[in-house]
């Protein structure tokens, strides 16, 4: 799940050392704004020099695979429904604004989106809390004038986590954070996601291209793709790092044998991709092919390459000691890096590093989600592990992470009075008065 902790208040959780470290948790949003969401993810990526489009496939990819959850957290549910696997069911979903419904969690009071559940033979309705209630808990349904959501109804958070199947087995309900929903909101974005939703191969086709843009950033290309024919010749750089060519071919083919009987091992719904609350040492965690997949889009993400500092990206390699709770769950991705970790240890004497098997893993985790339909996944070795010790580095890593919503800090004019920066066109501005008035009035605020 793509995740920024923001400071509520100073928690701590104790590492392997007996050091406390700082757990921040999620911000909770009772309004959805869609507005704000859009411009500030599209902020984060335009950082990483990803366009909006590649933005969208790789938003869309890392919450298609129904194997797993958003149970355990702060939101709750599923993005698609449970059989489906990692593909373009997400952007089925997502298009059109209908059957949908802005909720909060009892839990919580965090807003987001939840399916209407009007017909119970649709799989993505089925798995809707509203059903059972059969209309005692209003729905604030979605629609394409319509970017923000106030006044919402509660939803109780153990039926948006589990939900009786009938014509699936048992699973959350499915729903959509206000980044998802977001993608719906530009014309420069919604176009693709209705052509993915219609075309689930050009979906693969451009999910892989931004995947190994983003994997790639900040990396210098010296060693060939090992997954399929190289595109270029066995660099001096290369053969100084791993050897001569053979040896080389040899050691990934090798790490991808075991990387694939992890995966193989692996349930392939984790438990939670995020937990409740911190994680104490000692905890077990929730390793599975979906928590591999963000580990190496949380790694990715932190990319900055305008930073004064660390650049970040896949040459940051881990979420390690004093980095593990800025992981952007609070710790929940510590097992899989752990899990992978294992593996890099048997090549140590080859020179491998453990960004590199990551990574690798990361890429085919989607693979193996997409029943590998995206089976040759470029991938470069040639990472480097660069060790930080320092808390703030990690923090300051783990606040480039993005968030599941955003929200604007000051009122429609701003703090300087001027418009709001990223407006979309024809969507609403946060009403200037109070929630109740607006709802009250119940009339779109049109820009």
């Amino acid at each position: 799940m793509l995740h920024q902790g923001v400071f509520l208040g100073f928690f701590v959780v104790l590492g392997r050392c007996g050091t406390a470290l700082p757990f921040e948790p999620d911000p909770i949003f009772e309004t959805i704004d869609l507005n704000a969401t859009y411009f500030a993810i599209k902020k984060i990526f335009a950082r990483m020099r990803l366009s909006p489009k590649e933005m969208a496939a790789l938003i869309g990819g890392g919450h298609s695979s129904g194997k797993g959850s958003l149970e355990g957290g702060t939101y709750h549910g599923n993005w698609v429904s449970p059989k489906a696997q990692f593909g373009n069911a997400y952007f089925q979903l997502l298009t059109g604004h209908k059957q949908w419904c802005a909720v909060k969690s009892s839990d919580n009071g965090n807003a987001h989106f939840v399916a209407k559940g009007a017909a119970d033979y649709i799989a993505e309705t089925e798995y809707s809390p509203l059903r059972k209630y059969n209309g005692t808990i209003p729905c604030i349904e979605t629609g394409p004038n319509r970017a923000v959501f106030d006044v919402l109804p509660t939803v109780p958070a153990d039926e948006l986590s589990f939900q009786p199947g009938i014509w699936h087995a048992s699973s959350g309900s499915t729903a959509m954070l206000p980044v998802d929903f977001a993608l719906q909101y530009a014309d420069e974005t919604y176009v693709h996601v209705v052509s993915w939703a219609l075309n689930g191969r050009l979906f693969f086709t451009d999910f892989q291209a931004a995947w190994t843009k983003m994997a790639e950033n900040g990396q210098q290309l010296r060693c060939p793709n090992v997954n399929g024919p190289a595109e270029f010749a066995y660099s001096d750089e290369c053969a100084d790092r791993f050897g001569v060519e053979a040896a080389y071919r040899k050691t990934w083919t090798s790490i991808r044998s075991n990387i694939k009987g992890l995966l193989e091992s692996l349930p392939p719904r984790c438990n939670s991709t995020r937990p409740a609350a911190p994680q104490l040492p000692g905890t077990p965690g929730s390793v599975c092919p979906s928590s591999i997949l963000r580990l190496g889009f949380h790694i990715s993400a932190t990319y900055d390459p305008d930073s004064d500092g660390n650049v970040g990206g896949s040459n940051f390699a881990n979420f390690l000691e004093p980095c593990a709770i800025f992981d952007g769950c609070a710790g929940c991705l510590k097992d899989t890096q752990l899990s992978l970790q294992r593996i890099q240890q048997r090549y140590q004497h080859a020179h491998v590093s453990l960004a590199d098997v990551t990574l690798y893993a990361a890429g085919l985790s989607a693979a193996f989600l997409a029943e590998f339909q995206l089976n040759h996944m470029p991938f470069h070795p040639g990472r480097v592990d660069h060790k930080i010790v320092d808390e703030a580095t990690c923090k300051e890593l783990g606040a480039r992470l993005p968030s599941p919503a955003y929200q604007w800090k000051s009122s429609p004019g701003g703090a300087d009075g001027k418009p709001m920066e990223g407006m979309l066109s024809g969507d609403l501005l946060l009403p200037p008065v109070s929630s109740a008035a607006v709802h009250v009035q119940d009339e779109p605020l049109l820009v």
